[in-house]
């Protein structure tokens, strides 16, 4: 067996990963965790629009201070603001989630991976995009010169990136299904 390192296969390693740990933290840690990501989508798309703005004006901030802040320098503080921000909302974000009812079987189970991977498919669609340097849900993304040669190489990233808006709705779809299955728990 021939095995090359792609980008489809860093894709169905990195969502293979996602899955196994929302199995390890189970299905309530896997919805802190989404909740957290779209937390730090909006906190970290903010930051890197404030950078933007800094590094657009006619005498830089940047400049001043000695530094040169361009789009990849931009894209890279995102990259890591969204995971630590998401780590930390996760660890220590002061929120717990427990759903009232329990989903018997094998159900919670095929739950708990559903979870997974929408929150891999969320966390990734939204790395994509801080790579491509455009806006979150941005129209264009397959166009970002970024993101050409990856698109090039892997079929699952030009999935990733045609099909962005389903990776950024599926979690919400999913949290909003969950909500009212256990909304009407107060009925039993």
């Amino acid at each position: 067996m021939n095995l090359t390192l792609s980008w489809d296969l860093l894709v169905i390693i990195f969502f293979a990963t996602i899955v196994a740990y929302s199995f390890i933290v189970g299905r309530d840690s896997s919805v802190k965790i989404i909740i957290a990501a779209y937390i730090a989508i909006v906190a970290v798309q903010g930051t890197g629009n404030v950078l933007m703005q800094l590094s657009d004006s006619s005498e830089s901030t940047w400049s001043i201070v000695g530094l040169s802040m361009g789009e990849q320098w931009i894209a890279l503080t995102k990259i890591v603001l969204f995971v630590a921000v998401v780590l930390f909302l996760a660890l220590r974000g002061g929120f717990d989630i427990h759903y009232a009812k329990d989903i018997p079987g094998l159900w919670d189970t095929l739950l708990t991976g559903v979870f997974g991977f929408a929150t891999a498919g969320l966390i990734l669609s939204t790395l994509l995009t801080y790579i491509a340097g455009k806006p979150i849900l941005a129209l264009d993304l397959g166009g970002a010169v970024p993101l050409t040669p990856l698109l090039q190489q892997s079929i699952l990233i030009d999935v990733m990136v045609r099909y962005q808006s389903m990776w950024f709705a599926f979690p919400a779809i999913l949290l909003l299904a969950m909500g009212f299955y256990n909304g009407d728990s107060d009925e039993e």
